[in-house]
């Protein structure tokens, strides 16, 4: 039977031949325009053989037609990686995880981000050619390799059995380097001595030991960009006993809250806990199913107001009804909604300033 291109170029990947494998299937574009395979081969390569620019428009497109696809996602964070986008390639390799959380390129990759990922490490990364260990693409191994890798498998299988094994596979995935500035934050010797002050009314009352974990896991969240349980414990420490200048180091870390985004929104509160203590949630992102009610302009702030019947979305319960705002955007009335928002504390209630609002189909309203 006949080889197709595409079958050839797999070939040509599988040994290193980048530039013949481009040579080969930029000319079939028109034929195999719908297929994922095709443009991740060709993106590659073209990462491979340094033209960033054919690597993002071919893995772009790849990305398109099968947005979940690990491959594609590797080859997109080893592009990121290259432009100094350390923050998306992030973003990818997590996102490979959540889907198979023992996929080891994507944790190998994060464990070379988290040794080299400021801007120094990435820039020698890039002069040593040490890069290309992040790129895709099969590079031949030595004849003396397959003995030591059978032994490090080996090694690796009675490894990976203990909890230890574990619990340090999920230090490593997180990307440490890549907030390197949160790092910086510490406690002086001073205010590790005495992180807890005594009299006065507190909403939560820590002990010493309790207020220097809470501040030790907020940086740990932010290094795992779980910014959402970064930020309880940030309003944790606020409210609580902690020293006035724990405080202060406290108040610098909330400045290293990302944007919210539908893709990458972790540990989302539910309603029921947001209400049961708006305080603890405030700045925590949110991504809401419900519908839209009572829709009016915000007057003095350009924006629009309404309310939002949170879980409402299928008219079939109402969990509750949150004062929200967005600024440029449409508030569809009587449609089941998802919407992107931060949660706001006020006066003991909760409010949310909405990022993006996203209609949702009848068939994916529940």
């Amino acid at each position: 039977m006949a080889r197709t291109a595409l079958d050839r170029a797999e070939r040509l990947f599988a040994s290193g031949r980048f530039a013949e494998l481009i040579s080969l299937l930029e000319p079939q574009v028109p034929i195999y325009r719908e297929s994922q395979r095709f443009y991740y081969l060709l993106g590659s390569s073209c990462l491979r053989a340094g033209d960033p620019g054919g690597a993002a428009t071919y893995l772009k497109r790849a990305e398109q037609l099968s947005p979940s696809n690990p491959d594609t996602m590797l080859a997109l964070a080893a592009l990121a990686v290259r432009k100094g986008e350390t923050e998306r390639a992030i973003d990818y390799y997590l996102r490979i995880l959540e889907d198979k959380p023992g996929d080891r390129r994507a944790r190998a990759c994060l464990a070379v981000l988290r040794k080299d990922g400021g801007p120094e490490g990435l820039a020698r990364l890039v002069e040593t050619g040490r890069i290309e260990r992040l790129y895709p693409g099969h590079r031949p191994m030595p004849r003396f390799a397959l003995p030591v890798a059978i032994v490090l498998a080996a090694t690796a299988a009675v490894y990976l059995a203990l909890p230890l094994g574990a619990a340090l596979l999920e230090s490593v995935s997180r990307p440490r380097a890549a907030r390197p500035e949160v790092a910086a934050v510490t406690l002086s010797p001073s205010e590790r001595d005495s992180p807890v002050q005594t009299g006065g009314s507190f909403r939560y009352v820590l002990t010493e030991r309790q207020a220097l974990k809470s501040f030790e896991l907020a940086k740990d969240y932010f290094q795992a960009y779980r910014d959402n349980a970064a930020m309880i414990e940030i309003n944790r420490l606020l409210g609580s006993n902690a020293s006035p200048s724990l405080k202060e180091k406290v108040k610098s870390l909330r400045a290293f809250v990302g944007q919210p985004d539908f893709r990458t929104i972790r540990d989302s509160p539910s309603y029921a806990e947001a209400q049961a203590d708006p305080g603890l949630y405030d700045g925590c992102s949110v991504a809401w199913k419900g519908m839209a009610a009572n829709v009016r302009p915000d007057a003095g702030a350009g924006a629009i107001a309404f309310d939002f019947l949170v879980g409402y979305q299928d008219k079939k319960r109402l969990e509750g009804l949150v004062p929200a705002r967005i600024s440029g955007a449409e508030v569809p009335m009587d449609r089941p909604l998802e919407i992107l928002a931060t949660l706001r504390s006020a006066r003991g209630g909760l409010s949310m300033d909405c990022a993006a609002i996203h209609q949702l189909s009848p068939e994916k309203a529940p």
